[in-house]
């Protein structure tokens, strides 16, 4: 189940559940809670790993760095993530896990 959002104008928002510390940066699928599960190598200190998980999202869809942001669960392995309505295609293209 893949949940994603029209979160404001010209954006989508999607949950994503991160995996920090972890071997390398990949982008896993849709677990069954319609979260977006991604694992990053980043330390999840002092904000490396959501700079990370932006950088590679943006990466990840061909986006710009700045186009995808962590809204909210700075703090938090849950998160929830906006990017703009154009990265919909890609996500929806994600497996499911």
């Amino acid at each position: 189940m893949k949940d994603i959002r029209e979160h404001d104008e010209g954006r989508v928002g999607f949950r994503v559940r991160v995996q920090p510390s972890s071997r390398k940066d990949e982008i896993l699928g849709w677990n069954a809670s319609g979260e977006l599960r991604v694992r990053l190598a980043a330390p999840p200190v002092e904000g490396a790993a959501n700079r990370s998980l932006t950088l590679f999202l943006a990466r990840s869809f061909g986006l710009g760095k700045r186009d995808v942001a962590v809204e909210s669960g700075e703090r938090s392995r849950t998160k929830l993530v906006s990017a703009p309505a154009s990265a919909r295609e890609a996500l929806e293209e994600l497996p499911e896990v």
